[in-house]
């Protein structure tokens, strides 16, 4: 995906991120919480909809180019936030 995404585009994704936000932001601070492999499910799911890019990382001395997933940002930022309710969760 070389272009800018239009506006219902990314309305769509945002939309998709909310109801996994929804779906899952209470219960991963439960006491034994075993449903992770659904979350990260959910997660790939959303990650495959919406394709890939090209970034460029820095790895070593020089960039390198690779493909990741439009969403990934935002998936892996959310993914970060139930897990650590998850573990807030635990610790209480």
């Amino acid at each position: 995906m070389n272009k800018p995404l239009k506006n219902d585009e990314v309305a769509g994704i945002l939309t998709q991120m909310q109801r996994f936000w929804i779906k899952w932001r209470d219960c991963v601070a439960e006491d034994n919480f075993d449903k992770w492999d659904s979350v990260i499910e959910d997660a790939n799911q959303i990650m495959e909809a919406h394709g890939v890019r090209m970034v460029r990382k820095w790895e070593g001395p020089c960039p390198v180019t690779e493909e990741e997933a439009v969403t990934a940002p935002l998936v892996n930022w959310f993914l970060d936030q139930l897990e650590a309710r998850s573990r807030k969760g635990a610790e209480e």
